[in-house]
């Protein structure tokens, strides 16, 4: 190792007390909005355009935001049978075309208006059965774990970047990087051995370790996948008229991002509150504005607000039509970190 001076070492511990007031200007130096006409421009080079990202000047931390327009050609031969798969969780909203996903080895069908739900290192791919474009909106924890170094991206047309599926028909099914399929016995470790009765509490705990993977791969397989946008069913809460989409209160196995559609009626303000987790929006339908911590921001459909940790935020439909928002947030992870908080400030005028 390296062999530190009291000063490095010092450096190293500011650091930490220095920590929150830095970001809290990182926080305020960071971009919120984006317009459409910003992410449309982008398009005429490319097919997948990041939106909200935190390698492009955005302070979120857990999950990226992008959109993607894929010609029907290119998405119906780009990937013949497995398609690809990564350690990370997804939320495809689909804005235009219809056709289906293979995922897990089963097909869902849809069409505008309805989500997916992708199991994390399930393998699936996209078919478009009508229109000539495939055109979607996604939010994926790619940052997250490439920062604890876990992100590991598969896909079928580069094979030589694979990190597990090329070591055996069981490793390539899995939806647990790494899942052995080593008989007990073996020097390697064997996934969801329950044969042995455990020696000790403390046996007992690391038998459960042992059996988490084993455990977590069926949960995912459980879990639900499909949303049809005609299902969703709007409430009045304090804050909004809120349809839950995808969070695991309903049933969806997910840990990190929860996704929801909130509506706002013409004249009508959303609820003011803040909260100690990450949330990006993206405008579904709909004009007026917001207030971020004393700033405003105009929107319309298709412009997108990344909205900074514990800031104030309060939407205001100024259009004739409902408002309504496409929500990304991180607050399942939060409850599971333990620092989920929310204070609410002023109630949704329905």
């Amino acid at each position: 190792m390296a062999l530190l001076k009291p000063e490095d070492h010092e450096r190293l511990q500011m650091e930490l007390v220095t920590f929150a007031k830095e970001e809290l200007s990182r926080r305020q130096k960071a971009p919120i909005y984006v317009s459409a006409e910003d992410v449309e421009a982008q398009f005429g080079d490319y097919y997948h355009v990041h939106i909200v990202d935190p390698r492009i000047g955005f302070n979120q931390k857990t999950f990226r935001f992008w959109k993607g327009r894929i010609s029907a050609k290119r998405r119906n031969t780009e990937w013949k049978s497995l398609g690809h798969r990564h350690t990370v969780e997804a939320v495809i909203y689909f804005e235009d075309g219809e056709g289906y996903s293979v995922i897990d080895g089963v097909d869902y069908h849809w069409k505008p208006g309805d989500f997916i739900c992708v199991p994390m290192f399930a393998w699936h791919r996209h078919i478009v059965t009508r229109g000539d474009w495939m055109v979607h909106l996604a939010a994926t924890t790619g940052p997250l774990c490439m920062y604890i170094g876990l992100a590991v991206y598969e896909d079928e047309r580069y094979p030589e970047q694979w990190i597990f599926a090329q070591k055996g028909e069981e490793e390539l099914k899995a939806l647990i990087p790494g899942k052995s399929g080593a008989p007990e016995g073996s020097t390697k470790v064997a996934l969801g051995t329950d044969s042995r009765q455990a020696r000790s509490e403390t046996d007992r705990i690391y038998a459960k370790a042992l059996n988490f993977a084993s455990r977590e791969e069926v949960e995912r397989r459980r879990g639900k996948v499909l949303v049809r946008g005609e299902d969703l069913v709007f409430e009045p809460t304090r804050m909004a008229r809120i349809a839950m989409v995808v969070d695991p209160e309903i049933g969806f196995h997910m840990r990190t991002v929860g996704t929801l559609i909130a509506e706002v009626l013409p004249g009508k303000r959303s609820g003011a509150h803040r909260h100690i987790y990450e949330e990006t929006n993206y405008v579904i339908a709909g004009e007026g504005y917001s207030i971020v911590d004393d700033r405003r921001f105009e929107w319309k459909k298709g412009d997108t607000l990344c909205i900074p940790v514990f800031a104030w935020h309060q939407h205001f439909n100024t259009g004739r039509e409902p408002a309504r928002f496409l929500v990304h947030h991180n607050r399942p992870y939060m409850e599971n970190m333990g620092f989920l908080v929310v204070e609410h400030g002023e109630d949704a005028d329905f």
